[in-house]
């Protein structure tokens, strides 16, 4: 792996889908209309319309036609308030924001000096990592960039769809829990350690045989659990005391699949099946800065099957922030993180897990403006 070696030390920070969709739209509207971004997204649109026909009769929700992203682009009163509600949009939409920013032309870039992405956010630092200094050859590798990420979602739709949810458990948790979430298969627990939350996970699974995961150790008191949205509410149920003492806190996700869980192994066995179709990915041997994992503390290494790494870490693999995320700092001896968003939830998460230590952290967007 050839390793550029200035002296600046810049870490690139990529999010995930995250809960916080409501700006994906006027963000890649924004975007949209500058014309020098015209070639990209004509090439991004082309690149989901490909996949569409190969998807076939996906069901709902679908990957969106590219003239259905550029409408809602373009007239954002066009796009339903529930346009990126679910994930397979809501991580397209962010894909798409996170390569725009990618481009060749984009200086801000040009100092990084390693690079981690939060859950799909991986597939980003992946190309922040390849970052061909042509245009061709970006939009290439943008586009089996793209095709990748929404083919995996597509997948992970299909793999989980169909599973209804009890009446009883749903009004259950709207009485005890908080009647304005939706739930979801992914929840969001505050306060226990890692530690006490994987202790009560593993019993609740030997006792009851469901299959609840934790997904995501964001930071050290605050984890995701990933699984069916009925076993999810089953485990609150289980442990309302707990909840309802203030010893936890719960909160449902907006995600719809549940990420970084075994529920999705299949799902990634689709995608590499699929690999013709998503089209060759550059060896892992030829990232030209250390691109960091986000399941453990570690690089990508050389001999590393690009799309294998995605689907692995993105669909099935549980994510160890709270260490990978101070590993990345610490090994690549950062000063600086530049955080790629689209959400602000890495840089949060990132935040809490470095403590007292003092690094600058500057977005995408103002250090663009930057002459």
């Amino acid at each position: 792996m050839e390793m550029l070696t200035p002296s600046w030390r810049t870490l690139a920070l990529f999010d995930g889908i995250g809960g916080h969709q409501g700006n994906l739209l006027p963000t890649l509207g924004a975007l949209h209309a500058q014309p020098e971004n015209a070639l990209f997204f004509d090439r991004m649109f082309r690149a989901l319309d490909d996949l569409r026909e190969h998807l076939g009769g996906v069901p709902e929700p679908a990957v969106p036609a590219g003239s259905r992203l550029r409408r809602w682009f373009t007239a954002p009163a066009t796009a339903p308030p529930t346009g990126t509600d679910d994930s397979v949009v809501a991580g397209i939409c962010v894909h798409l924001i996170q390569l725009c920013d990618l481009q060749p032309r984009r200086a801000a870039l040009d100092t990084v000096t390693a690079a981690i992405g939060h859950s799909i956010g991986l597939q980003a630092a992946i190309v922040a990592g390849l970052r061909p200094k042509r245009t061709d050859a970006f939009l290439a590798l943008a586009e089996t960039s793209l095709k990748l990420v929404a083919l995996s979602l597509a997948r992970g739709h299909q793999a989980t769809t169909g599973r209804q949810v009890p009446t009883e458990l749903a009004e259950r948790y709207a009485s005890a829990g908080d009647p304005r979430q939706r739930p979801g298969p992914m929840a969001l627990v505050s306060g226990p350690s890692r530690a006490d939350l994987a202790a009560l996970v593993d019993r609740y699974r030997r006792d009851t045989g469901r299959s609840v995961a934790v997904g995501l150790v964001n930071t050290p008191t605050t984890s995701v659990l990933s699984g069916h949205t009925e076993d999810l509410l089953h485990f609150h149920a289980h442990h309302e005391a707990v909840f309802r003492s203030g010893a936890a806190t719960w909160t449902f996700l907006t995600n719809t699949l549940p990420f970084h869980s075994p529920h999705l192994a299949a799902a990634a066995d689709e995608v590499r099946r699929d690999r013709t179709f998503v089209g060759p990915l550059p060896a892992a041997g030829e990232l030209r800065i250390p691109v960091y994992a986000a399941d453990a503390p570690r690089t990508l290494p050389p001999d590393a099957d690009l799309l294998d790494e995605f689907v692995d870490q993105v669909l099935v693999r549980p994510v160890d922030w709270a260490t990978a995320s101070v590993h990345a700092v610490t090994d690549a001896g950062i000063t600086t993180v530049l955080d790629c968003g689209p959400g602000p939830a890495a840089r949060r998460f990132t935040r809490e897990c470095l403590g007292g230590r003092t690094l600058r952290f500057e977005s995408i967007r103002r250090a663009s403006r930057r002459p």
